[in-house]
C-alpha cells in the first residue's frame, strides 16, 4: 500500500519522477487540462491520469495540457485511489504509532 501511494507521489522508475497529485511532493504536475477548461491551469490536489504508454511502449508524460490520457485531470481512478491510500496510510500509522508529532485533524 505504501508503494502505490509512493508511486503517484513520483517514487516509479523512468526519466519522469512527478507526482500525480498537483501541488503534493518536490516536483507535481502542474499544467494539466482540468475542469475549469483553462489552458495551461492548476488544480491544487487535482490528480492526474499519469504516465501515458504511446506506442511502441514508449512511456512519456509530457507538460502540455492538451494530450489525451496524459496531464488531465481525472475524477474516477487516480483522485479516488489517491485520496483511498491517503487515508488508509494515515490509518496505519496512527495505529502503529509512528506518526507521533503530527496532528491529524478529524
Amino acid at each position: 500500500m505504501y508503494n502505490a501511494l509512493n508511486f503517484i507521489l513520483g517514487c516509479h522508475p523512468g526519466s519522469n519522477t512527478a507526482s500525480f497529485a498537483s501541488g503534493v511532493g518536490a516536483k507535481s504536475a502542474t499544467v494539466a487540462y482540468g475542469l475549469n477548461r483553462a489552458d495551461w491551469s492548476f488544480i491544487p490536489g487535482g490528480v492526474v491520469s499519469g504516465t501515458a504508454l504511446i506506442r511502441p511502449d514508449f512511456p512519456e508524460l509530457l507538460e502540455f495540457p492538451f494530450l489525451w490520457q496524459q496531464t488531465e485531470y481525472v475524477l474516477g481512478g487516480g483522485s479516488s485511489h489517491y485520496m483511498f491510500l491517503v487515508l488508509a496510510a494515515r490509518q496505519l500509522l496512527e495505529k502503529s504509532g509512528k506518526n507521533k508529532g503530527v496532528e491529524i485533524s478529524h
